[in-house]
């Protein structure tokens, strides 16, 4: 190692991407970890080597590896911090007694590169590749079949076996999952080897399928989100009177719904045409006339769906003189019939 900042601060840089040393960087982490590694830099040395590294552009001995991000606390400047890699983890859900999906955001559970049975895991490589700060997209077998959450590399250690250890955490919830069959129709995924291929436990992931993954994961759960939005909407209209929502609809620029491109288009419809359509239809279904088959658990209101005569696909507008209020069974008949 150099005698002054530079090899020392390189040390620093490289312990923090692999997890030794956590951020932000203080002095005491630097101190420890060079007790731990029997270097010997004087005390002096290492309380300067932080904000010298930082701060001293016209010194030809110290880099520029580390930025203040409070008093006495620092992290790695951007060109020095390890690019993360991406992996598939697959979790056996009838093996194991949990899964992902049923963790809530922030658990953690470790994986070992040696099976149940003592033996190496196919594709022991990727136990020893991955690394603190690498991202995960984690894949449940068995009837699932599908990517039900995202993960970060926590932790990594291995014992005096050579046995490695990986922990993972849960960052990211989601209400409906990403199965295999809609990767497998996905033509920016036709080149990703795993999804073709995964018999083992963890995999390498190209970025550019890591990114793929989760923007579909994302857009699918968009559209789940979207609808939560319009039914508060819709229960905020039916509180106003018929007269109000009237006015509302007259006063609207367009009856054109506009478009969202998510992973398929969708259309942001108008809330005050679904009160005023439910509101007529007074909990009989408007094609069968039969009375509304439940009541909605949140409100107690007829529950009914409304459909629109012409399609809005086909270009139909979102009116109330476009739109009926039919039961589950007639609009299924209505789209399939």
């Amino acid at each position: 190692m150099a005698k002054h900042g530079e090899g020392l601060g390189y040390e620093i840089v490289k312990a923090v991407n692999n997890g030794e040393i956590k951020e932000p960087i203080t002095f005491k982490k630097v101190k420890d970890f060079c007790k731990s590694k029997g270097l010997n830099p004087s005390e002096s040395h290492m309380r300067v080597i932080l904000s010298n590294s930082t701060e001293n552009t016209h010194s030809p001995t110290y880099a520029k590896y580390f930025v203040r991000v409070a008093k006495g606390e620092y992290e790695i400047h951007p060109d020095y911090r390890k690019k993360a890699k991406y992996y598939w983890l697959n979790i056996d859900t009838e093996g194991y007694e949990w899964s992902f999906s049923d963790l809530k955001v922030g658990r953690r559970e470790t994986y070992s590169s040696l099976n149940e049975d003592g033996g190496k895991r196919k594709n022991e490589s990727c136990f020893q590749s991955i690394n603190i700060g690498d991202k995960v997209v984690a894949y449940e077998t068995g009837k699932t079949k599908a990517i039900t959450t995202i993960c970060i590399v926590v932790d990594k250690y291995e014992n005096d076996d050579g046995e490695v250890f990986v922990e993972f955490e849960k960052l990211r919830d989601f209400d409906k999952f990403l199965t295999l069959n809609e990767m497998k129709d996905n033509n920016s995924l036709s080149d990703c080897d795993v999804i073709g291929f995964h018999r083992g436990t963890l995999f390498e992931l190209k970025e550019k399928h890591y990114i793929e993954i989760v923007k579909m994961l994302e857009n699918i759960n968009s559209l789940i989100d979207y609808y939560e939005v319009l039914e508060r909407e819709v229960q905020k209209s039916r509180v106003l009177t018929s007269v109000e929502r009237k006015k509302r609809l007259n006063n609207r620029e367009s009856n054109i719904p506009e478009k969202a491109e998510r992973k398929s288009t969708c259309f942001i419809r108008n809330p005050d045409v679904i009160a005023e359509v439910l509101e007529r239809a007074d909990g009989i279904c408007e094609e069968c006339g039969k009375a509304a088959p439940f009541l909605r658990a949140a409100d107690k209101t007829p529950y009914l769906e409304v459909h629109h005569k012409v399609r809005l696909a086909d270009g139909g507008e979102d009116t109330v003189d476009n739109a009926l209020a039919v039961c589950p069974n007639c609009h299924r008949r209505l789209h399939f019939g």
